[in-house]
């Protein structure tokens, strides 16, 4: 009894193989930027005109009590409208 024969030209089947190769290293390379690329801040003036020195922002804050300031915050800028709206100059 002799052993099936095995289709010599795989190239098919390593072209496949070499495309899933490539789309999993490009999406992990994607995944990886976005998450963990931290971003520049421009020096800038604040309302009371203090300069601000230009400085990486991280992307993702290292604090445990971030989520709770934030929520917080996005509270009382919703309660404080008046003091962030933009004045109309007569």
């Amino acid at each position: 009894m002799e052993p099936p024969k095995r289709n010599k030209d795989n190239s098919l089947f390593s072209i496949v193989i070499v495309g899933v190769v490539m789309l999993v290293i490009m999406l992990s390379s994607n995944y990886t930027k976005s998450s963990s690329s931290n971003s520049y801040v421009k020096p800038y003036h604040t309302r009371t005109g203090r300069l601000v020195k230009a400085h990486v922002r991280k992307s993702v804050s290292t604090s445990p009590n971030a989520v709770k300031r934030q929520n917080y915050s996005k509270g009382y800028y919703q309660r404080h409208k008046s003091r962030y709206r933009k004045h109309e100059k007569e």
